[in-house]
């Protein structure tokens, strides 16, 4: 950051211009005046020295330095220098180096540059004068080897190290045309089809918020969570009164009516910013002017819209469409019907997202008007998933630099899906067909979301938790300021909830809706479905194939990853090796348009499906906190264009792993109470969760009861897949992987939080303990059995550790274990 460096302390400014915390006023309007430091970094990176001219330097000037920029290797940026350095040692093959911090003065440290000079105007002249290095500054975070951002910007870690390979395709010496400035983009244009220029302009945005100089706006469909967002946001600063729409102070400069048009989004958003640093734009009824008219891309605001599933946002209760349609709880079926037929919420978003309103046409609606949902969504500064809107607000308040904000979670939660609560298959059906693009839209928009709600560590949970949405105020007199003539047969549930009803609703189960759409799959008849039958040689010979078309560079690897079985580790070494997905190597920007985001595959799927992800990705993971919305077996596991792999845990230390959402249900383990440790044993969500999500029939949840053939259904699977790796000794199964698929071993990020002590001594109570065993007990033979599949046998590392003449070849599993595992099943325990 260009002020930081021009803060930076050294003899000569000391000398000059005083120490900093004593200088007088005199000496910083000498030390902002001073020539030699103007546009530091361009003066040294630009033939002609072009930033000496200070706010005068041209924007030509900040694209030479641009092109420069490109031509480098890697780029870094100080802010994350540690992480950086060691990111880059892993690029290059080198041991991670120890980063020595250096001495700072920590009470300046923690100052931001505005506070450390302690004048606006002073600040501000000094912002003016080095404008161009830091327009430059904020670009190059695209193109840098680790986004700092994204360190501490989410609670989920799985993409530390994310390397921009958009850098790739430019040409050296030549800025491409996606990103030479523009100055007045026409508003229909998608401006993020180049991901630099996105990251440069959300960099931009989020800077000049820090600064104060840019507005954080709401695009609030209603029942979205907007009473929940606008609460929160009246605790980090001053918000319009109400729900955040409009209040008394509003400036009378600016226009009450929303969408604003383009030429005035950078006024508007400016003269608010003056008096609030937040507001919301509601849009129960349809908005008079296209969203896609307002200049999303201005420096002055920073947009975000809270998405939902739009099955759970119809079933949102409000005073009107109770009385149109009766209570939920008490709705006949004649009411059901008529609550299912009514037109005004289909396909909710989209028709108020996309300029023709195009989604009005229900189960008849094009894929050209869920496009033109997604060129608008991608505008926006951020997305939002209500799933796990606590965590996004809270990643967005460290992405703008805000104090987290106290969420208050709804009251009256369900735990029942959509179909459970509608009571009726055909009805559900019927909804969902009708709003088939929202659905779609919303399963898009998770892969930008800032927070990926399904990588969370809260998959114990499965479809018990939810996120509730408080009923949303102001929509009539959003009617009223938009002077729409409301006539007596148009009643929208969504027009008239000025009541705020807070009827909360079910967000558990946000995917269920898509695994209920898909009615049983008919394997084609070349498919595998009795494992039994393939002998070990076949076995090999598959993998062999598989192994050698992923060294061709012909096949995908891929993870299956149930939840808390080191998703965020394997992702990790694995965006070391090549390029992965940025979304917890579940999905990103350039995932291809021609493969579905959903999970698992169908049989005929497999193939077309992992060849057209090996040309972008070389590894994609698959996780699985929930369970899959279509069977596992179902998938084409002997392809020879995919190779898989999925990581085995002790299930009881796996129902030990902590999360926020276990803590806050059953308190922080060391803190735990004999009551809330008897109500955790006694949690469902959690029984057998390795073959509840592994089985098409779910047959773990009977705990105690679950049959054996339950379990040999789980061990098909498993035979099935690629590889098998033991988290026990994870560092070494990667390490085994890396020497069977031909890469580089990745450097691992140990865990140096691992706790010795046994899961019957975490839990200190012998019979609490005997019963998680016993509820899982299926699950416990399953891994002690997939130990003898395991590309690396973790035990026989540790009896090495104490016998030296023990044969190492033991440590790697030969091809007869696979025999003698699998006719030794009954001895397990």
């Amino acid at each position: 950051d260009p002020l930081e460096r021009r803060l930076a302390a050294d003899a000569t400014v000391e000398k000059y211009f005083g120490e900093e915390e004593s200088r007088t006023e005199e000496e910083w309007w000498e030390f902002a005046e001073y020539e030699g430091s103007v546009n530091f970094v361009l003066t040294r990176l630009t033939p002609d020295r072009c930033g000496e001219k200070g706010e005068d330097t041209t924007e030509a000037c900040l694209e030479e330095g641009k092109e420069l920029l490109r031509r480098f290797t890697y780029i870094l940026d100080v802010q994350c220098l540690e992480e950086g350095i060691k990111a880059l040692s892993s690029e290059l093959g080198l041991p991670r180096p120890h980063v020595k911090k250096g001495n700072t003065n920590d009470s300046l440290h923690q100052m931001t540059t505005r506070e450390r000079i302690g004048n606006d105007e002073i600040y501000d002249f000094i912002v003016k004068r080095n404008r161009r290095d830091i327009e430059l500054y904020e670009w190059s975070k695209g193109l840098s080897l680790v986004k700092c951002s994204e360190l501490t910007s989410t609670p989920v870690d799985d993409d530390l190290l994310h390397v921009d390979d958009d850098a790739d395709d430019l040409e050296i010496g030549n800025v491409s045309e996606t990103e030479q400035p523009t100055s007045q983009p026409t508003p229909a244009k998608n401006p993020h089809e180049d991901t630099s220029k996105h990251n440069a302009i959300r960099a931009m945005q989020i800077h000049n918020y820090k600064l104060g100089r840019a507005l954080l706006l709401n695009v609030h469909i209603t029942h979205h969570g907007g009473t929940t967002v606008c609460n929160a946001m009246k605790q980090l600063g001053h918000a319009p009164e109400g729900a955040c729409n409009r209040g008394d102070d509003w400036p009378e400069t600016v226009p009450k009516y929303r969408p604003w048009g383009y030429d005035e989004t950078d006024e508007n958003a400016k003269a608010l910013r003056n008096v609030y640093h937040f507001i919301s734009w509601e849009f129960g009824i349809i908005p008079p002017t296209p969203l896609k008219e307002v200049k999303w891309e201005s420096p002055n605001l920073v947009s975000f819209i809270v998405m939902k599933d739009p099955i759970d946002r119809r079933l949102s209760g409000d005073a009107t469409t109770s009385k149109l349609f009766g209570e939920e709880a008490d709705r006949t079926e004649e009411q059901w019907e008529a609550f299912a037929k009514y037109d005004g919420s289909i396909n909710f978003m989209l028709t108020r997202l996309t300029p023709d309103h195009c989604g009005e046409e229900g189960e008849n609606a094009t894929i050209a008007c869920l496009e033109h949902g997604k060129e608008l969504l991608r505008r926006f500064t951020f997305i939002l998933d209500i799933q796990c809107l606590e965590e996004g607000l809270e990643a967005l308040a460290n992405e703008l630099g805000l104090p987290i904000p106290d969420v208050k979670k709804g009251r009256g939660r369900t735990s029942m899906s959509a179909r459970e609560r509608i009571g009726n298959d055909d009805i559900y059906d019927f909804i969902v067909g009708r709003n088939r693009l929202d659905l779609e839209l919303y399963e898009w928009s998770k892969s930008l979301s800032l927070v990926d709600c399904s990588a969370l560590d809260e998959g114990d949970f499965d479809d018990d938790l939810n996120v509730a949405d408080a009923g949303d105020v102001d929509q009539f007199s959003d009617a009223i300021n938009y002077n729409y003539t409301l006539n007596a047969t148009d009643y929208s549930d969504d027009k008239f909830d000025a009541e705020d009803d807070s009827v909360f609703n079910n967000q558990s189960d946000s995917k269920s809706t898509n695994e209920e759409l898909g009615s049983e799959i008919s394997l084609a008849s070349n498919n595998i479905t009795n494992q039994d039958n393939i002998n070990i040689d076949d076995r090999e010979s598959i993998r062999a194939l598989q192994i050698e078309n992923y060294k061709k560079g012909d096949a995908l690897l891929l993870n299956i990853h149930i939840t808390h079985h080191a998703g965020t580790t394997f992702c990790a070494a694995m965006k070391q090796i090549g390029n992965t997905p940025s979304n917890a190597c579940n999905g990103g920007d350039d995932w291809p348009e021609t493969v579905p985001r959903h999970r698992p595959w169908e049989y005929d799927e497999t193939d077309r499906n992992a060849i057209e992800l090996r040309k972008v990705y070389h590894f994609i993971s698959w996780e699985f906190g929930k369970k899959p919305r279509s069977p596992l077996v179902d998938v084409n596991w002997e392809s020879p264009h995919l190779v898989s792999v999925i990581v085995m845990k002790d299930p009881i230390d796996r129902r030990l792993s902590g999360d926020g959402g276990i803590n806050r249900m059953f308190g922080k383990e060391e803190e735990r109470t004999e009551e809330q440790w008897e109500a955790f044993a006694k949690y469902d969500g959690s029984i057998n969760f390795m073959l509840t999500r592994l089985t098409p029939d779910r047959c773990g949840t009977e705990g105690e009861n679950t049959t054996e053939e339950c379990l040999e259904t789980g061990k098909e699977l498993l035979r099935r897949f690629t590889y098998i790796l033991d988290v026990k000794c994870l560092d070494e199964g990667l390490e085994a992987l890396a020497g069977e698929l031909g890469f580089s071993l990745p450097y691992l990020n140990k865990d140096s939080g691992k706790t010795q002590v046994s899961a019957r001594e975490r839990i200190g109570d012998d019979e609490l303990y005997e019963f998680i065993l016993r509820r899982n007990q299926r699950d416990f033979e399953l891994y002690e059995w997939s130990k003898g599949l395991s590309l690396v046998n973790c035990s026989a590392l540790e009896e090495e550790l104490f016998d030296d003449d023990d044969d190492n070849n033991d440590i790697i599993n030969n091809d007869d274990d696979f025999n003698d595992s699998a006719g030794n099943d009954g001895n397990v325990l």
